[in-house]
């Protein structure tokens, strides 16, 4: 599978930070256990990015159990929602990190699939609260994808 550019739309769901009080999008990673089942995490903005030439989708990932499975297959599936559309995007890791507790990931984009019915879609969804900013480390993790985006970020 040849490596994609991230196509704009998606990208524009992905770019930018959540604001406290604001409905956000909870985004599904899929990756794959050790005895091959599905494994689903969220994650928000506040973990996600695209790179500056939109060649990559970088994440920070918090769950040891999806750390783990990125760790030992190098694979995930991002699944994003907007409007009447559902964005279904393999990726392969590129570059990892292990940063205070968290795991930094570059993500190649090798499929990426627009699939609309052409019905109106609910995404998963939270509320961005302060306790959700401390509970999920945001700094920490505005931290590690600021060294994913330098590419200053060690191995």
């Amino acid at each position: 599978m040849d490596v994609m550019i991230v196509p704009e739309d998606l990208a524009d769901l992905l770019l930018g930070w959540p604001d406290i009080h604001v409905d956000e999008q909870a985004f599904p990673l899929l990756t794959v256990d050790e005895d091959g089942f599905p494994h689903v995490a969220l994650l928000s903005r506040a973990e996600l990015d695209i790179n500056a030439d939109r060649s990559a989708i970088l994440a920070v990932v918090a769950s040891t159990q999806t750390r783990e499975n990125i760790r030992r297959r190098g694979r995930a599936t991002l699944i994003a929602v907007h409007g009447e559309v559902a964005h279904y995007a393999k990726l392969r890791t590129s570059t990892t990190t292990d940063q205070d507790g968290l795991l930094g990931c570059v993500f190649d984009l090798v499929w990426h699939k627009r699939d609309s019915l052409g019905i109106p879609l609910s995404p998963i969804g939270f509320q961005a609260t302060a306790e959700i900013v401390e509970m999920e480390h945001w700094a920490r993790t505005r931290s590690v994808l600021e060294l994913l985006r330098t590419g200053t970020a060690e191995r």
